[in-house]
């Protein structure tokens, strides 16, 4: 679920449809969670190459580590690419703000975490832009993506959290560890899928 602050927004012709913020965001606030609206399918289902079906996860689903894919029942799934985003998919499983996001912009994520299974080109029209991701890409930028989330982890407890009663228990346990001894940090390294070779 995305955080009630936000709402779908048409962004433009290169882009299309984004997340913005309807007021401010401040960094450090969980913009996003797993709930149990969204669809998960697991890796292998037959729904995944489904002529009706394969643009659609191809487009706006992430796949989790053991090769679930995730649809977001809610505006989530919209969500662009930018390569230095205001907000992060973190190794506990939700996503963070990493900097304070003001109502009206766009809300961002950084699609290296979301294991791509193709190359895409990029628009994200920022200076730092890579131009082009792949499978491959995520070691390339885990050292920025997670001091980022490092450093936004230490405002959570600071900023109110709409979507905290979402966090699984367990999450949450391991969350609180890592806040009150800095211990059990998993890195974005983490989230990476581990596909099958046949």
């Amino acid at each position: 679920m995305m955080h009630p602050a936000t709402t779908l927004t048409w962004i433009g012709a290169g882009r299309g449809f984004g997340v913005t913020a309807r007021q401010a965001i401040p960094k450090g606030t969980i913009v996003y969670v797993r709930d149990d609206l969204d669809i998960q399918v697991p890796e292998g289902h037959p729904l995944v190459d489904h002529p009706l079906y394969a643009e659609t996860f191809t487009n706006h689903a992430y796949i989790e580590p053991d090769g679930t894919r995730v649809l977001c029942w809610d505006h989530g799934r919209f969500m662009n690419h930018c390569c230095r985003p205001n907000t992060l998919s973190t190794g506990f499983g939700f996503e963070i703000a990493i900097q304070d996001i003001a109502a009206g912009e766009e809300v961002t994520d950084h699609y290296a975490v979301l294991n791509l299974e193709f190359e895409m080109d990029l628009v994200c029209g920022n200076a730092e832009c890579l131009r082009r991701m792949g499978p491959g890409t995520l070691p390339l930028v885990s050292d920025w993506i997670d001091a980022r989330i490092r450093e936004a982890l230490m405002l959570v407890r600071n900023v109110p959290q709409a979507l905290e009663p979402l966090l699984d228990p367990m999450i949450r346990s391991q969350l609180e560890r890592y806040l009150e001894t800095g211990e059990g940090y998993p890195s974005v390294l983490s989230l990476q899928h581990l596909r099958r070779t046949a």
